[in-house]
């Protein structure tokens, strides 16, 4: 239920009665993160570095390096023009689990969809 939670940012109403609780641990959050990050190079998955004409993902993403460092990148686009960038910026980590810990932190310090994470990681 957590790696559903984390991918799609919604538990429907059986879901959520299936997690049993308003609250799940960042630990297993970052465990779900780690894992597709690895696996996948990016994460979330539909994130990219935004490219003159497409539509800006917005938000904050993680890019696995060629070595064992990962960018924590941001954009956001113009308000009125989704494919214009407004705004962007990088943070470099020589440590996964510190950039998740960043990432959970800046992209889900308020929870998902409602439901806190516990012990936020950092």
């Amino acid at each position: 239920m957590i790696e559903r939670l984390v991918t799609s940012l919604h538990l429907n109403v059986p879901e959520r009665q299936m997690l049993g609780s308003d609250s799940v641990a960042a630990e297993e959050v970052a465990g779900v993160v780690k894992r597709l990050l690895e696996r996948n190079g990016v994460f979330p998955l539909n994130a990219k570095t935004w490219q003159p004409g497409e539509t800006v993902f917005k938000g904050f993403f993680l890019v696995r390096g060629l070595d064992a460092g990962v960018q924590m990148i941001w954009q956001r686009s113009n308000p009125i023009r989704p494919t214009e960038l407004a705004d962007h910026g990088r943070s470099d980590y020589d440590n996964i689990d510190e950039a998740i810990s960043a990432f959970i932190t800046r992209e889900w310090s308020s929870g998902i969809d409602g439901i806190s994470l516990s012990h936020l990681p950092g």
